[in-house]
């Protein structure tokens, strides 16, 4: 069996010579909210893959524990089945975030990686508050820190930062929400990121800080250097809706020699992003033997430019994930110790489509 012999992720470190914007001219209106009761089952890992005990996860008002294995599971939960959202606290790293399309009285598998509080500084909250690590910058205004009563924070900011590039190999389960986005004209959108930042804010007591959501924040961002040349001068800068679970576009960014760089007012996600057009796939994928490919990740990207969006099967080897529309695709399926085991070209598709059979080989996982 053929495979090609890069990792999903960094499938998109070998399309920065021909990356391209595709056409937005089937880009649809947001979905309606669909609210269904839907089950999950996760792991919960760090940047090692190693797994995270004690982590707690919430969804829909509902909260849990990791077990030892850094396992979690949610039953019959209501929420958007268009984009489920679940997030996790953990002691000494940044707070998780992940948006999901869900499936209605069914089970969802997801992986969530937490990165480690290694990036940190602090400043006074009545001060500027410039955050610089290698990669990103961002600038805070005097007193534009507010504490949970939307008061101003006067006191001691400290800082977390989550910087993710591109073509980073751990951008599937790292990201915050999911590469889908809405953009100025109320369209949902694929996206095709140029970098992402989560940054955390806590008081001295380490209870949470937010931006008061109307003065700016500057946010820089170096450009990789194999993506400099296809880069826009003017891009989308969106920031993550912790409530809808979105990328929500909210201004534009601007490149400035090596860099992109723009003004925002809202969220503590940030990502500089250029659009496509989306269609939802639905597929179910069975081993030659008829066993389900159960709870693997899932990546379909576009053949030609190698532009991803990620999904998981279930456990009964079932996914539901948006795809870019009107291009051939290819899938690959990744184990949970980040082994890529098996891949196929699909589409295009025009439209919403189902595949009712997927076969593969019979493969061969490891069992972290």
């Amino acid at each position: 069996m053929y495979l090609l012999r890069l990792s999903p992720l960094l499938l998109l470190l070998a399309a920065t010579a021909c990356k391209k914007i595709i056409s937005a001219e089937t880009m649809h209106p947001v979905q309606e909210i669909t609210t269904a009761p839907s089950s999950f089952q996760g792991r919960i890992i760090d940047k090692s893959r190693q797994p995270l005990s004690n982590a707690t996860v919430f969804c829909s008002g509902q909260s849990t524990t990791t077990d030892e294995d850094g396992n979690f599971v949610f039953s019959n939960v209501m929420v958007d089945t268009n984009a489920a959202v679940i997030s996790i606290k953990k002691t000494g790293y940044l707070d998780g975030i992940r948006t999901l399309m869900a499936h209605a009285y069914g089970h969802q598998y997801l992986e969530i990686m937490l990165a480690p509080k290694d990036l940190t500084t602090s400043f006074s909250g009545t001060a500027v508050g410039n955050v610089g690590f290698t990669g990103v910058n961002i600038v805070f205004s005097p007193n534009q820190i507010y504490n949970s009563a939307n008061q101003v924070y006067k006191g001691t900011v400290s800082v977390s930062v989550d910087y993710i590039y591109p073509s980073d190999p751990t951008l599937a389960t790292r990201m915050a929400g999911d590469l889908r986005g809405i953009d100025n004209n109320g369209h949902q959108v694929g996206l095709i990121p140029y970098g992402q930042v989560a940054v955390d804010l806590k008081d001295t007591s380490n209870v949470a800080l937010h931006p008061d959501g109307e003065h700016l924040v500057n946010i820089t961002m170096n450009i990789p250097g194999a993506y400099r040349a296809s880069a826009p001068a003017q891009i989308g800068l969106y920031y993550l809706d912790t409530i809808s679970g979105y990328w929500k576009q909210e201004t534009l960014g601007y490149k400035q020699g090596t860099n992109y760089t723009g003004n925002i007012r809202q969220g503590t996600r940030w990502l500089f992003a250029t659009t496509y057009a989306q269609v939802t796939l639905d597929a179910n994928i069975f081993q030659e033997s008829g066993v389900p490919v159960a709870n693997l990740l899932t990546t379909i990207a576009t053949k030609i430019d190698f532009i991803p969006s990620f999904t998981y099967t279930n456990a009964a080897g079932h996914l539901t994930g948006n795809v870019a529309a009107n291009q051939p695709l290819i899938l690959t399926l990744t184990d949970q110790c980040g082994h890529l085991v098996f891949q196929k070209e699909l589409g295009p598709y025009t439209a919403n489509s189902i595949i009712d059979t997927l076969k593969t080989d019979n493969l061969t996982l490891c069992n972290p």
